[in-house]
């Protein structure tokens, strides 16, 4: 796990990494399935594994309220200057250690 983190946070901080834009088949999920198949037009939106917030600005946009997970604790600040910090958004880091769980015993 600890490689995964530093290795995440290396990216995020030194290379710049994460998204522009909404991946596709975000939108299309959003278009196709939630607003037309299922009605969902609004409600609560966990984005787990959020980076910089490109998915959850873009359900935020669409009325949805969202929650932000991700290990890079770095990432909070650059969440909330794209996704914004009122309205009920938030983003929560998740360090190794509450990973116990998944740990092979």
């Amino acid at each position: 796990m600890q490689n995964s983190l530093s290795a995440y946070t290396k990216k995020y901080d030194d290379l710049n990494y994460g998204l522009s834009f909404a991946d596709g088949h975000i939108v299309r999920f959003y278009e196709r399935i939630l607003k037309y198949k299922l009605d969902f037009k609004a409600g609560n939106m966990l984005d787990f594994g959020c980076g910089n917030g490109v998915h959850s600005a873009f359900f935020k946009s669409k009325g949805y309220q969202c929650f932000g997970v991700d290990i890079v604790p770095s990432l909070k600040q650059a969440y909330e200057k794209l996704v914004g910090g009122g309205g009920g958004v938030r983003l929560s880091s998740l360090m190794p250690v509450s990973w116990d769980f998944l740990r092979k015993r």
